[in-house]
């Protein structure tokens, strides 16, 4: 019982002493009715009122998953581009040191969270593109062969672009001459399979908007 109930008991104990010291026949009937009362608010008194409020357990949600967010070809573009320059300025050494970053930046663009289409993009091209930019980096004084192998560079980088989308405008570029294909940040023709020989050589075949 608690401290109220006994407060209660001592309370309701007190009347019936007082009723059965005055306790006649007159008053027996309004006796009895008072000891009904005084027993049904002990019980009251001990049990104390249940709360009504419910309590609300929410149920831990999971998190949701995150959607897997499109890898970027910054890098990957970024050494392209300087590669593309390099060869379209005759510098060969140059050329070199940007197929090196370009190979590392490839590398590591298959390590990102990749969409199955961007997969199947880099499953597809990896190995080739891996091996053109390795033998660009490893012939620093055969612009020749680098050339050679920046054609099939240039192809692996456009379904690259194809499958992950650019942070900015692009244009494919052909050169009848040299039959090949390569993706420039520019309108304006720089032909890295020629050189400054016929620089301005090619069209533009193809505008990517970056997306």
């Amino acid at each position: 019982m608690t401290a109220i109930g006994l407060s209660c008991l001592k309370h309701e104990i007190a009347l019936l002493l007082f009723f059965y010291r005055n306790l006649n026949l007159k008053v027996m009937k309004p006796f009895i009715f008072m000891v009904a009362i005084i027993a049904t608010t002990i019980a009251a008194c001990s049990n104390p009122q249940k709360s009504n409020a419910k309590t609300v357990i929410s149920s831990p949600q999971s998190s949701p998953k995150e959607a897997p967010q499109n890898a970027s070809l910054g890098a990957v573009m970024t050494h392209y581009l300087h590669l593309k320059n390099a060869l379209a300025s005759d510098n060969t050494k140059e050329a070199a040191t940007a197929s090196a970053q370009l190979h590392t930046a490839l590398a590591e663009l298959g390590k990102q969270l990749l969409s199955s289409a961007q997969k199947k993009a880099y499953s597809d091209i990896s190995a080739d593109a891996l091996e053109n930019a390795q033998h660009i980096a490893d012939n620093g004084g055969n612009i020749k062969h680098q050339r050679e192998h920046f054609q099939g560079l240039s192809e692996d980088i456009y379904d690259l672009i194809k499958a992950f989308g650019t942070s900015q405008t692009l244009y494919k570029d052909y050169c009848p001459m040299a039959k090949a294909t390569w993706v420039s940040e520019v309108k304006d023709i720089k032909n890295p399979y020629l050189g400054k020989s016929m620089s301005t050589c090619g069209s533009v075949k193809e505008t990517i908007s970056k997306k």
